[in-house]
This record gives structure tokens, C-alpha cells and sequence, in this order.
């Protein structure tokens, strides 16, 4: 558990680091491909009205919740410390994101040492009845990252975000 979150930490900060880069970079995207395969996910309560998004903390205080990224269901943890979005090998590959023979290019320091991570654009993030189009993401080398990281290259289009009561608001 501690080890997890240490490489989330870790990723976070390796992004912030690299974020002003990759912000003027243009991300190239692959065609996707679809998967039967069916994903299970469980997360907190989340509620939405219009383009209003309340998600309830679970027992750690993380805000956990479903999304979909180009119409496909992931969970995804809220990291307002993440500058872009970043997904996990596994969920990417079955997204058809990245292939077995895509480069993970880039280098990031993580708390548990130097990881890789590939940019890709993800054509839709979709949480509740929130969407935007065109969301620049990092790809996690295959085995890095524990969760999805809903990160700040979603977050900074929203009119705002806060948190009441345990409870984490976002608006459009």
C-alpha cells in the first residue's frame, strides 16, 4: 500500500516537473482500437447534475470514482497534484493507446526510482455528464502506476473545484 502510494506521489511530482514541455508539445494520436474485454469497476458514490460532479472521499480521503476515456469505463483517482492525466500500460493497451512495440520515450523520477512514460491525446475523458475532447495524457510504462491519475490536463477546464464536507465538487 505504502509502496503504491509512493509511486503515485513519485509520478506526480516527475509530471509537474515535465508538464511545461510536454504543454507545447503536440501528442500524437494512434488510431484505437476496441476490446471486448468487460472491466469490473467499483468507486465511492459520485452524483451529477448537468455539469456538476459531486464524488464522495472514500475511507482515505481519496476521491476515486468512474470515468470513461474515449467511451470506455476505468477508475481513475482525482490528483489536482497531477498535471496531466495519466493511465496505466494495462488500461491504455486495452484502450488501444499504445501497442507492443511503442517506445516509452520520456523519463520520469518516481519515489521508487526512474520510470518511462509515452504522450498520447485522448479523444474523450468523460466524468459523470462532464466531457472534454482532445485531453493530452501520459501513458505509465507497463507495471509503474497502480491507479489511473485524473490529473490536471482534465481538471483545468473545469470553471471549478472544491471540496465540502468530503465531498469533491467539480463544475463545468
Amino acid at each position: 500500500m505504502l509502496r503504491g502510494i509512493l509511486v503515485i506521489a513519485g509520478v506526480t511530482i516527475a509530471i509537474a516537473a515535465f508538464a511545461p514541455d510536454l504543454v507545447s508539445r503536440y501528442f500524437e494520436q494512434k488510431p484505437q482500437a476496441a476490446s471486448p474485454r468487460a472491466m469490473n469497476i467499483s468507486a465511492p458514490k459520485q452524483e451529477s447534475y448537468g455539469g456538476n460532479v459531486h464524488i464522495q472521499a472514500d475511507r482515505n480521503g481519496h476521491y476515486q470514482t468512474d470515468v470513461q476515456i474515449n467511451g470506455r469505463p476505468l477508475n481513475a483517482l482525482v490528483d489536482t497534484g497531477a498535471s496531466l492525466v495519466v493511465l496505466r500500460y494495462e488500461d491504455a493497451r486495452s484502450l488501444g493507446l499504445i501497442y507492443g512495440s511503442d517506445r516509452f520515450d520520456m523519463t520520469v523520477q518516481t519515489a521508487n526510482g526512474i520510470g518511462h512514460v509515452r504522450r498520447v491525446k485522448l479523444s474523450t475523458v468523460r466524468l459523470g455528464s462532464i466531457q472534454f475532447d482532445d485531453v493530452d495524457a501520459l501513458v505509465a510504462e507497463e507495471g509503474m502506476l497502480a491507479t489511473n491519475l485524473l490529473g490536471m490536463s482534465f481538471l483545468s477546464r473545469l470553471s471549478r473545484y472544491e471540496v465540502r464536507d468530503k465531498t469533491l465538487v467539480l463544475d463545468r
